[in-house]
């Protein structure tokens, strides 16, 4: 089992396998589209990323819900 944990802008993120993100330990939704190998999620949308964490860090960095931990 493969588990990246860090925090980013006061937030905790954990991965766990790709198939577990929580932020802040809030469980997070996401898709991931094998045709263009990109991860988005409700939180964001419109916007794919490279990466699980990528789009963590956008998460905490482009939504209101996580920018209170920023202080």
């Amino acid at each position: 089992m493969t588990k990246h944990t860090e925090v980013f802008k006061n937030c905790a993120i954990e991965i766990e396998d790709d198939d577990s993100l929580r932020i802040a330990g809030k469980e997070i939704i996401y898709e991931y589209d094998p045709a263009s190998r990109k991860w988005s999620a409700g939180y964001l949308p419109y916007t794919n990323y490279d990466s699980l964490l990528d789009l963590a860090q956008a998460i905490v960095r482009d939504t209101v819900e996580f920018v209170h931990a920023q202080d």
